[in-house]
């Protein structure tokens, strides 16, 4: 071989080798970059073109399968990580059975209460305790309704806040391809940009599942789940009206708004990433656990109620209120007969009618029927509460509702007009103990008129010794009667203490399904992270000993230049000589 040869193969091995430590230089400085990947320098002439031998390029390690695997499984990590989240502020929402605050422990605190007072129905403190105890449970299940609601109004929040991160990677990915293109027209090496664009699409498919690919010009090009383009030559802009406070009658779609893109409502087919995580949050899982807890509060207001009203106070108060609203105006259908009764601080029987219902076409009517008795007084107040007063001094207001049969669901005359209910409300956002009775907790009914068939003067018409009401509510609670259906949660058959040990049973079940969803997706996420990295993340030990051949090798080859130089020198003396 000449020495030009030698000289110019030196050369050429010396460019190359700076090339490459230029390159391993480069790996090892961005080994701790998010998304780095491994880069080699490449040699791209043809080896008869002496003149080209140091042209090359940056190639960066990639894998387009372990890409795409990666951010699927981020896009079901989003979702199940922000599902599992939220659900765990609902687990604090619940309570539990070893505080005593959760719905189905409220609840056997309420059914304790009413046994311990139906062994002493005449004292006062165990009155009280039974009104506190239901207090305790109605404020524990709107408090919780309350907690879902909050939840829901983080989650649409949340939701506003992720579209706006999702436009930020969009718009990212849209300066990446501008980049990318750029740089390629010059022939400048592009790797570094693409891991940028890779990472910029992990991140924008954690919070929304998409689908992508890169066109013949190099650009990357992506469509959300239902086929809608999201990045072509522009980002599109998502767009999302937070409604605020949500009710539990706040739903979508109708009262809360879609997620738009270019006029276009995608909100149904976003079922992945953080944004569909949040979207199933609010629309549909939290939503359910307020239809349960919805369908518990009212079947418990009806039931309660149902049961309080078959009772009457000891001693009867001197006036009793509706907790319906009503209007002499109003039409009354009703069958059989109800017994009204003015009776003493004793119980004893002042005066005693049986009120035939069926004379009575409007409320109206039934005023005139009302105050026609001996001894009561009846109107409806400011409030539209139908009031049925005793007109004798100490003197007080006792019913027994013995045939009759109130409106399309024959509810006795009491129950129908709520004159001794225990709560008010029909909901979980609305339940709440009875004014008077959080009042006075000795108008709680815990016996019952005398249903004689002939109650006189002077009799006893009810007793302080009497706990039946109180015996029946205890029993209503553990008496297994058909349910309604409430949205999603449906007709069933069954106990409220059922009900309420079902409820918080079912949520504890989705809740722990929830974590282990998310453990499971971060899990799969992970391993194909470590797959990807493995397979195209930077190895600092091996560029760095990489790093230590390219020296020596870079030393070895200028030696070889410096012994061809001496010797072109003796050469040229040796021909002047």
């Amino acid at each position: 071989m000449s020495l030009n040869s030698i000289l110019l193969t030196a050369g050429v091995a010396l460019q190359n080798t700076q090339y490459q430590i230029a390159t391993a230089t480069e790996n090892v400085a961005n080994a701790s970059q998010t998304g780095a990947t491994q880069k080699t320098w490449e040699n791209t002439s043809p080896a008869s073109d002496w003149v080209a031998l140091s042209q090359g390029q940056v190639v960066r390690a990639a894998d387009a399968y372990l890409s795409r695997t990666v951010n699927s499984s981020a896009a079901a990590s989003g979702a199940s990580s922000a599902i599992a989240s939220a659900l765990q502020n609902y687990d604090s929402a619940l309570g539990s059975v070893a505080n005593g605050d959760d719905v189905s422990s409220l609840l056997t605190s309420f059914q304790t209460a009413l046994s311990t007072l139906a062994s002493s129905p005449s004292s006062a403190a165990d009155k009280a305790s039974v009104v506190t105890a239901a207090a305790n449970l109605a404020s524990g299940i709107g408090g919780l309704s309350s907690s879902i609601q909050t939840l829901r109004t983080q989650a649409s929040s949340d939701i506003g806040t992720t579209v706006t991160a999702i436009n930020s990677d969009l718009k990212t990915l849209q300066g990446l391809n501008a980049q990318i293109a750029a740089a390629g027209a010059t022939g400048a090496d592009t790797s570094s940009l693409l891991d940028q664009r890779d990472s910029a699409l992990s991140d924008l498919s954690s919070k929304m599942g998409v689908q992508s690919y890169v066109n013949g010009a190099g650009q990357l090009v992506v469509y959300d789940q239902g086929g809608d383009q999201l990045l072509g030559d522009q980002a599109a802009t998502l767009s999302y009206a937070d409604n605020g406070q949500l009710g539990a009658g706040t739903s979508y779609p109708g009262a809360i708004g879609g997620i738009m893109v270019g006029g276009k409502d995608i909100t149904g087919t976003v079922t992945t990433g953080a944004l569909g995580g949040l979207i199933q949050l609010r629309d549909s899982l939290l939503p359910a656990q307020q239809d349960q807890l919805d369908q518990m509060a009212s079947s418990l207001i009806a039931t309660a109620n149902t049961a309080a009203n078959a009772g009457t106070a000891f001693p009867a108060p001197s006036s009793l209120a509706s907790n319906a609203t009503v209007s002499g105006s109003d039409a009354f259908s009703a069958t059989g007969v109800v017994r009204i009764a003015v009776t003493s601080s004793s119980g004893a029987v002042i005066s005693s009618t049986d009120l035939d219902l069926s004379a009575y076409s409007s409320v109206s009517d039934l005023l005139t029927g009302l105050n026609g008795i001996s001894g009561v007084s009846a109107s409806i107040d400011g409030s539209g509460k139908l009031t049925l007063q005793a007109t004798g001094a100490g003197a007080g207001i006792a019913l027994g509702g013995m045939t009759s049969s109130v409106g399309a669901s024959g509810q006795s005359f009491s129950d129908y007009f709520g004159f001794n209910d225990l709560f008010t409300g029909d909901s979980a956002a609305t339940i709440a103990v009875s004014p008077t009775l959080a009042a006075d907790p000795s108008d709680l009914p815990t016996g019952t008129l005398s249903s004689a068939s002939v109650l006189a003067a002077g009799a006893s018409g009810v007793t302080a010794s009497d706990a039946s009401a109180i015996t029946g509510l205890s029993g209503a609670l553990t008496t297994a009667r058909s349910v309604a259906a409430d949205g999603t949660a449906k007709a069933t058959t069954s106990t409220l203490t059922d009900l309420a040990t079902n409820f918080v049973a079912n949520a504890a079940s989705v809740i722990s399904a929830a974590s282990s969803r998310s453990d499971s997706d971060a899990s799969v996420l992970s391993a194909a992270q470590n797959a990807l990295s493995n397979a195209t993340g930077i190895n600092v030990d091996q560029q760095t000993a990489l790093l230590t051949q390219y020296q020596n090798q870079y030393e070895a080859t200028a030696q070889l230049m410096a012994s061809a130089k001496a010797m072109y020198a003796t050469l040229i003396s040796m021909m002047q000589a």
